[in-house]
């Protein structure tokens, strides 16, 4: 029996199956989102580890009783073709994380190109919203650029619609969006989310993430500007459509977005956060545990 493949891929049905609803649905995400950020990011790495691993262990069973005796026999073991046809499997789900990921990547930057030049040739700048470009379009737009050259961009729509504070506001939220860099915490999901876009647990990351990082802007942005202000900004913008590799101010769970300003939780306490960082170190470690395991018994 091929125990550690099989250790390995209970952990990876665990962690594909159970954990993203059970996260999904806890409400402690919302009194501290940058935690359960980064445990996404861990879960979501790790459970692409895990894939691949597996595939590599079964392929190296035949050769050894450890990953690391059998690396060493490899030279000289007969592998039948199973293995052959599983090493494959592995490299090649990791070439394809790999590929994914680098043109998601080169893709968005290119959106963002375009995006920028389109920006540049077409807004215009006012001079009490100096951070920020503005674009003659009906739709209430608030969204940014990131990059190396950030922009952030306002419609005509959006100004119309939103008081000057809750303008202000909203730039806030643009801004943090920009300096905390989120776009390249996306990225890898999306890159997951191109590899297996069937499968519900990957959605369900997608989603959450996208609403974490609002919620950071949000928090960033609350320091500066009254709380129910930039809380009548996001409900009033609404789910507005931006371009691609932007990140916009309505965006994901507007409402209940809405709802944590108006009604803030409180900050979720230190052991809590403790028990989060070390349930995050020990899905970092799982992929090199399963290196220990017996290949087969």
């Amino acid at each position: 029996m091929l125990l550690a493949a099989a250790a390995l891929g209970a952990c990876l049905l665990v962690l594909a199956l159970a954990v993203p609803g059970l996260l999904a649905r806890a409400a402690w995400p919302q009194r501290a989102p940058a935690y359960a950020l980064l445990l996404w990011q861990a879960l979501g790495l790790v459970a692409g580890l895990l894939a691949v691993e597996i595939a590599l262990t079964v392929a190296l069973a035949p050769a050894g009783t450890t990953h690391l005796s059998a690396l060493g026999a490899l030279s000289t073991a007969a592998l039948p073709w199973w293995s052959y046809v599983a090493a494959l499997a592995g490299l090649g789900l990791l070439t394809r994380l790999l590929w994914v990921l680098i043109t998601s990547t080169v893709r968005t930057v290119h959106a963002r190109r375009c995006n920028r030049v389109l920006v540049d040739l077409v807004a215009t700048r006012n001079p009490l919203l100096a951070q920020a470009r503005v674009v003659d379009h009906d739709a209430p737009l608030a969204y940014c650029l990131p990059g190396l050259r950030p922009r952030v961009v306002l419609s005509r729509g959006v100004l119309d619609l939103l008081r000057e504070d809750e303008v202000h506001a909203v730039l806030a939220h643009e801004r943090a969006h920009v300096d905390q860099r989120h776009d390249l915490v996306v990225l890898p999901f999306v890159a997951l989310g191109t590899t297996f876009p069937r499968l519900p647990a990957v959605r369900l990351a997608r989603q959450q993430v996208a609403l974490l990082i609002e919620m950071l802007a949000d928090d960033r942005a609350a320091r500066l500007h009254p709380r129910d202000v930039l809380a009548r900004a996001v409900y009033k913008v609404g789910a507005a459509q931006v371009p691609a590799g932007a990140l916009g101010a309505g965006g994901s769970g507007v409402l209940l977005r809405a709802q944590r300003l108006v009604s803030p939780p409180p900050a979720l306490e230190v052991s809590r956060r403790t028990a989060v960082v070390l349930a995050t170190a020990g899905l970092l470690a799982l992929p090199a545990l399963g290196l220990f395991l017996p290949l087969a018994g």
